[in-house]
């Protein structure tokens, strides 16, 4: 059995946050229905606007269409299939973004993986489509990879559960060589597609990255999970949707990202080469995720810390305001009386809000850590 499967993150945000959004896709879904691809991953997929399009026009052109119903079922995910669909679902992430942070969107928009199940009579083929936490911390990029190998893990995790080959794709958001790509490839016995080659995803040849600093580099991937009993292979692998489309009368480009494309064959074998394609966990990934998970941690406690702080300054502002309303020199003052009870009222929303934020966002990511943790722990057991 052949596919070519293809991942595209298409930076479908509104139209505020970025480019011609409309227009390019419109130009992207006019030229699925020529395009060899049969599987398309599909991330940033934020808007109503946006899935609508994709959904029609991959329709249109002859795929069917994994989509959750809106942006909280589906994490801007959808995959299109030219191959029958058998199954889909969609699981969010545990530990995503600060929820303070929301001109990031990572808290909101509640990204996770999409695990679809296609088949076309012969042999089952499991995709996971997942896009990661995003790069934030300029100053400090190993908690954003903090992120990313707790993530990383909760699909490690899926995969145990799931049967066959599987192939995992989607935005990664790192790139060869960094620690949670490592994590990924050593403990889910994961082998990348065209590893070692190029294929920039993330290049200033895109008219939108055209400004970027830093080298072109590829965070855009797909995986496959080898099984035992079945021989497969990759060819073709190269960009997707690269080149470039008229957008008012100027060559720009479908994204700010390239796609990246392969094709996969595979067929059984016999169980003597069958035992070959059996791999173990690489033992310095668990020391990479454990120093990771550790960091994480780390910083949960003290974001706790900080905002029980802000917490108690806020309260303590607001505990102030109300005894200087009350003072009976200040009672003859109406209008110094009312600033105060004004004050009083509009520190106690921030320290309810700093509270909340340190008990149940901190418990949160520690709970995911602790998950995580236990991935690990099941690994080992089995290593």
């Amino acid at each position: 059995m052949a596919l070519r499967l293809g991942t595209l993150n298409v930076w479908g945000l509104p139209e505020a946050f970025s480019d011609d959004v409309s227009s390019r896709m419109r130009a992207l879904v006019a030229r699925l229905e020529a395009s060899p691809l049969d599987v398309l991953l599909v991330q940033e997929a934020w808007t109503e606007e946006v899935r609508d399009t994709l959904r029609e026009g991959g329709v249109a052109a002859g795929f069917e269409v994994a989509s959750g119903a809106g942006l909280g079922s589906s994490g801007g995910l959808m995959l299109l299939s030219r191959v029958p669909i058998r199954a889909a679902r969609f699981e969010r992430f545990e530990f995503r973004g600060d929820p303070e942070r929301i001109a990031q969107g990572e808290f909101l928009g509640g990204k996770g993986f999409q695990t679809v199940v296609v088949e076309d009579g012969e042999r089952p083929l499991t995709v996971i489509n997942t896009h990661l936490h995003a790069r934030y911390r300029r100053g400090r990029p190993r908690l954003d990879s903090a992120v990313r190998a707790a993530q990383l893990l909760q699909i490690v995790g899926a995969l145990r559960e799931l049967p066959g080959l599987v192939v995992v794709g989607g935005d990664f958001n790192c790139s060869r060589g960094d620690a949670e790509y490592e994590i990924f490839r050593g403990l889910a016995r994961t082998q990348e597609v065209a590893s070692g080659e190029g294929f920039a995803t993330l290049s200033k040849q895109n008219f939108y990255k055209r400004d970027r600093s830093g080298e072109d580099k590829r965070i855009d991937f797909l995986f496959v999970r080898p099984v035992a009993g079945v021989r497969w292979r990759a060819r073709g692998a190269g960009l997707l949707f690269d080149e470039p489309v008229a957008i008012r009368r100027r060559d720009r480009s479908f994204s700010d990202h390239f796609g990246f494309q392969a094709e996969l064959d595979w067929q059984t074998v016999s169980s003597v080469a069958a035992a070959t394609a059996s791999r173990r966990p690489d033992p310095a990934a668990f020391d990479l995720a454990d120093d990771l998970l550790d960091l994480g941690r780390a910083e949960a406690n003290r974001r706790e810390r900080k905002h029980f702080l802000h917490a108690g300054g806020f309260l303590g502002a607001a505990a102030l305001a109300a005894i200087v309303r009350r003072h009976p020199v200040v009672d003859r003052r109406r209008f110094l009386r009312g600033a105060a009870g004004a004050i009083a009222a509009v520190a106690l929303a921030p320290a309810v809000g700093y509270g909340a934020l340190a008990r149940v966002d901190s418990d949160s990511k520690r709970d995911a850590l602790d998950d995580a943790r236990a991935v690990l722990a099941e690994l080992r057991g089995r290593a």
